[in-house]
């Protein structure tokens, strides 16, 4: 199976390796390229993704800005750093990169100095812009907030990032949180899972149905749905839910081949029926 590539761009110390080890600990057999003291720039790691429909393989590509690591460097430096990241990026001989990427994650360390985070969200727009005039490019872009081992940040600093970084129309994710929050929806650590497990990707391999488990499973299901309504404590499916796997599986659906799309449909068909 083709990997699908996704970018994990930021500076020194911003979690770049954090993120790959939680995309990649599902897989006992992800490996990853030699880690270098004086850079992280062109670390890769390949690794797989299972869930319950689908398998996909992954290219995790690290690259890091400066592309060499000093012993200080201002935040102004960082930036012109990035600027000249980007100016690489949009060259002719990394079309053929830009179009396959499935996402860019950038990294930010959210003890850095506040004024650092505009001006890298004024370069995380132009980098999104041009992407979709030049690519016409369709992959997830988010901005994943992270603090170096040993250190904390205050919860109002956090809500801050979060509020400047989705003004822009950009997803944050806070890497020091995981769970579900008061709305139902996941956040931090699982969020970014989800952000994986949800994507269209462009090459993934639908997973072949234990019937007989299936049929097994339903029939348990709709004895404890009896069992429910007969006690009285049955309170219907969750219509948000069923409407939030609905629009996933259009997009996921809108990803696949032809030849895959119609088993696809099928498969998605047996789970609202279950769902019901």
């Amino acid at each position: 199976m083709i990997p699908n590539h996704v970018l994990i761009l930021g500076p020194p110390n911003s979690g770049k390796l954090r993120i790959s080890d939680l995309i990649s600990r599902g897989d006992a057999n992800s490996a990853r390229s030699i880690v270098q003291d004086e850079s992280h720039s062109g670390i890769i790691q390949t690794t797989s993704l299972t869930t319950k429909y689908y398998t996909v393989k992954l290219k995790l590509m690290i690259d890091e800005y400066p592309s060499k690591r000093t012993s200080s460097i201002t935040d102004d430096e960082y930036i012109s750093a990035l600027q000249e990241w980007k100016r690489d990026f949009f060259t002719e001989e990394m079309g053929e990169l830009r179009e396959a990427l499935d996402g860019i994650i950038f990294t930010y360390n959210m003890n850095t100095h506040p004024q650092f985070l505009p001006n890298l969200l004024l370069e995380v727009d132009e980098i999104r812009a041009k992407l979709e005039q030049l690519d016409n490019w369709d992959g997830f872009l988010s901005v994943v907030g992270t603090v170096p081992f040993g250190e904390a940040v205050e919860l109002y600093k956090m809500d801050a990032i979060e509020d400047e970084v989705i003004t822009h129309g950009i997803e944050f994710i806070n890497f020091e949180k995981s769970g579900i929050n008061e709305y139902k929806e996941r956040v931090g650590r699982d969020r970014l899972l989800e952000l994986f497990e949800t994507h269209g990707w462009s090459n993934m391999e639908l997973l072949e149905r234990d019937h007989s488990k299936y049929e097994k499973n339903k029939v348990k299901k709709l004895e404890g749905m009896q069992t429910r309504l007969l006690n009285g404590t049955d309170r219907g499916p969750d219509l948000e839910d069923m409407f939030s796997k609905i629009s996933l599986a259009r997009e996921n659906a809108s990803n696949l081949p032809p030849e895959q799309r119609e088993k696809y449909a099928k498969e998605m068909v047996d789970e609202f029926m279950e769902f019901l």
